[in-house]
C-alpha cells in the first residue's frame, strides 16, 4: 500500500513540475483585441476608429449615365464655304449620344468636445466621359476642338472642418437652397455652387439658425476671360493675353474682398425655409484708349486707367415643404433670386473657379455651331453709353432674376417621379456691345425605380430653351455660318444607373 501511495504522490509531483516549467516558458498575458465598435451617436453607418473617440462613416456611389440630346451642333450652319453641302460644327459635342461614369467617395469624421461637435468632411469624384475642362450644370460636357471626348477628371467636391459653429474649407455656398435636389441633372437657375468658406452659424433653437459667411469670389465671376492669341492678327503675338475692360465687358482685377453671404433659416418637421443675401465686389482690371483690337472685338494692351470699385448684390428666398400627407417622402421645392452685378447667384452655368464668359446653346455649356451668348457681371462705359474715357468711366451692372421649382412624389416606396422647371431673365447693360439680353427656361420629368435598397434606375427627359436679343433688338448669330437665329431649344434624355453605399 505504501508503495502505491508513493507512486501516486511521485506522479502528481511530476505533473506539477512539468506544468510549472511550461508556464515559465509562456509569454506575458496577451493584450485584449481591438474590435470595431458601432457609433450610434450620429446616425447609421458610423463606427469608432479603434483606439480613439472619433466616429467615422465612409460612403459614396458609383454612377453610370447614358445621354442623348438634340444638340444644336448637329444642325447645318448654312455655310457656303464648301459648295453643295452644309458644314456641321467641329466639336465632339456634335454627337447625339454620350456616356459618362463617376465614382464618388466621402468620409465623415465626428467627435464631441467641450465646445460642441468637431467634424471633418471630405468628398471627391473620379469622372470619366466627355470632358472639355468645364462641367455644365446639366451634367453634359463639351469636349471642344482638340480635346478628348472620353477623358478622366478628379474633382474635390467637399473638404471642410466644422467646430463650435464655424465652417472652414471648401463647401456648398451658404447662399444655396434648392440645388436641383429632385433632378438627375442640374439646373441653371438652381445653382449648386461650391466655394471656399469661412462661416459662422448661430443656432437659436426650434430649428432656427443664422449664418454669416466669407466666400471666395472667384467662383462667382462672369467677365472677359484671358484669351489665347495665335500671332496671326497683326501685333497680337502673345500666347495668353488679358483683354481690357470696356463696353464689351468688364475684366476683373485682383480679388480684394471675399463675397459676404448671409442667411436666416428654419428647419422643422413641415420642411425648411431660407432667406439669403450676398455682396460681391466688382473690381476693374483697367482700360486704355490706345488699344489693339481683334476681330472678336476684344481689346488688348496695358491698362492706364480703371473704373472705381463697385459692389454687386443678390437676394433670394426658398421654401421646402414636406408633403408626407400625400405619400411618405413627397416634397415641394420653390426658390426665387434677384441679382444686380452678381449674376452667378441667379444663373450659374458651371461649377468651376475663375472667370467664365458665355452660355452656348440651350442644353450644353459650350457647343460649336450653337447660339453663343456672352455673359458679363458688368461693363465699363461712360455715362453716355460709349467707351470709357478718363474722368468718365463707371462700372455698369447686369441685372437678373430667376425662379425654380421641383416636386417629387413616391408612388410606392421603391418608385418615385419628379417634375421640375426653371426660368431666368438676364438684362445686360445697355452700353454693352455684343452682349445680349437672355431669357432661358427648362422643364423636365424623371422616374426612378429602386428594385433593391441603394440601387437607383432612373430615366429623365428635359427640354431647354434659350432666347437672346441684342441691345438694339436684333437677332444674334450662331457660330460657324453666322445664321441669324435668336432662339433655340434642345431635348436632353438621361438614363442613369447608380449604386449608393
Amino acid at each position: 500500500m505504501k508503495t502505491v501511495k508513493s507512486l501516486l504522490l511521485g506522479t502528481a509531483a511530476g505533473f506539477v513540475a512539468i506544468a510549472g516549467a511550461q508556464a515559465a516558458d509562456l509569454p506575458g498575458k496577451a493584450a485584449p483585441a481591438e474590435y470595431v465598435r458601432i457609433c450610434d451617436t450620429y446616425g447609421a453607418g458610423f463606427f469608432f476608429i479603434p483606439g480613439t473617440d472619433t466616429c467615422l462613416r465612409i460612403g459614396g456611389f458609383v454612377r453610370v449615365d447614358y445621354g442623348v440630346n438634340t444638340t444644336p451642333g448637329s444642325r447645318s450652319n448654312g455655310s457656303t464655304a464648301v459648295p453643295g453641302q452644309q458644314v456641321l460644327g467641329t466639336s465632339y459635342f456634335d454627337s447625339l449620344y454620350g456616356t459618362s461614369v463617376r465614382l464618388t467617395l466621402n468620409v465623415d469624421a465626428r467627435s464631441n468636445t467641450e465646445y460642441g461637435l468637431l467634424r471633418a468632411f471630405g468628398q471627391f469624384s473620379a469622372y470619366r466621359g466627355q470632358y472639355g475642362g468645364a462641367f455644365s450644370s446639366q451634367g453634359l460636357v463639351n469636349s471642344g476642338v482638340h480635346q478628348s471626348p472620353r477623358a478622366s477628371a478628379i474633382n474635390v467636391e467637399r473638404a471642410f472642418i466644422q467646430f463650435a459653429g464655424f465652417t472652414f474649407g471648401f463647401s456648398a455656398s451658404f447662399f444655396n437652397f434648392y440645388q436641383g435636389d429632385v433632378q438627375l441633372s442640374g439646373n441653371f437657375a438652381a445653382t449648386a455652387r461650391s466655394t471656399t468658406v469661412l462661416a459662422y452659424t448661430a443656432s437659436f433653437g426650434s430649428g432656427f439658425s443664422a449664418t454669416v459667411s466669407l466666400e471666395d469670389s472667384m467662383y462667382r465671376r462672369y467677365s472677359n476671360s484671358d484669351t489665347w492669341l495665335d500671332g496671326t492678327v497683326g501685333v497680337n503675338t502673345v500666347g495668353l493675353a488679358r483683354p481690357l475692360s470696356g463696353v464689351y465687358g468688364m475684366t476683373y482685377g485682383p480679388q480684394k474682398l471675399p463675397d459676404i453671404v448671409a442667411n436666416l433659416r428654419v428647419d422643422q418637421a413641415w420642411g425648411s425655409a431660407q432667406i439669403m443675401g450676398a455682396l460681391h465686389q466688382l473690381t476693374d482690371y483697367g482700360y486704355n484708349a490706345a488699344v489693339v483690337t481683334t476681330a472678336t472685338g476684344l481689346n488688348f494692351g496695358g491698362p492706364t486707367n480703371a473704373a472705381g470699385d463697385k459692389f454687386g448684390w443678390a437676394v433670394g428666398a426658398g421654401l421646402r415643404l414636406n408633403l408626407d400627407m400625400l405619400a411618405r417622402g413627397d416634397v415641394l421645392w420653390l426658390q426665387a433670386v434677384y441679382a444686380d452685378g452678381a449674376l452667378d447667384y441667379a444663373f450659374g452655368t458651371a461649377n468651376q473657379g475663375g472667370d467664365r464668359g458665355t452660355i452656348s446653346g440651350a442644353g450644353n455649356l459650350a457647343g460649336v455651331n450653337a447660339l453663343n451668348s456672352n455673359l458679363r457681371d458688368a461693363v465699363v462705359a461712360n455715362n453716355l453709353g460709349g467707351v470709357p474715357v478718363v474722368g468718365n468711366a463707371s462700372i455698369q451692372t447686369t441685372k437678373a432674376w430667376s425662379v425654380a421649382a421641383g416636386f417629387r412624389h413616391f408612388w410606392t416606396p421603391a418608385l418615385r417621379s419628379s417634375i421640375f422647371g426653371a426660368y431666368s431673365d438676364i438684362n445686360q447693360p445697355a452700353a454693352g456691345v455684343g452682349l445680349s439680353d437672355i431669357k432661358y427656361w427648362n422643364v423636365g420629368v424623371n422616374t426612378i425605380w429602386s428594385p433593391v435598397r441603394n440601387l437607383d434606375l432612373g430615366l429623365e427627359v428635359v427640354y431647354h430653351n434659350i432666347n437672346a436679343r441684342t441691345q438694339a433688338g436684333g437677332v444674334p448669330a450662331i457660330t460657324g455660318g453666322g445664321v441669324a437665329r435668336g432662339q433655340e431649344g434642345a431635348w436632353v434624355g438621361t438614363f442613369r444607373v447608380q449604386r449608393n453605399f
